[in-house]
């Protein structure tokens, strides 16, 4: 993956558009820190047809489908979904 600079991304646009979409990913820095990364569309679809067979298995396994909506909103993290039938339980917040 190559990383390059804001600057250089917004000079060099198009160049890194075709490759993207060639299947490079591009790494987008602000002062050395990886910001965003640029994908081709191919990608992004694979992507979200992970993303969708991995909550249809975590529905089929049983999992709550509040939590898989707080997964899918960025409240809790994706891993959540992974872990069988997890419930927020009432007596997992209180000090044993």
């Amino acid at each position: 993956m190559e990383a390059i600079n804001i600057a250089a991304t917004m000079s060099r646009f198009s160049e890194l558009i075709s490759r993207a979409s060639a299947g490079e990913l591009i790494a987008i820095q602000r002062r050395n820190r990886t910001m965003a990364v640029l994908i081709g569309l191919g990608e992004y679809k694979r992507l979200e047809r992970m993303a969708q067979a991995i909550l249809h298995l975590a529905r089929v396994l049983g999992q709550d489908e509040v939590v898989l909506q707080r997964v899918q909103r960025g409240d809790i993290h994706p891993a959540m979904a992974a872990f069988g039938p997890w419930r927020e339980e009432d007596d997992l917040e209180k000090p044993a």
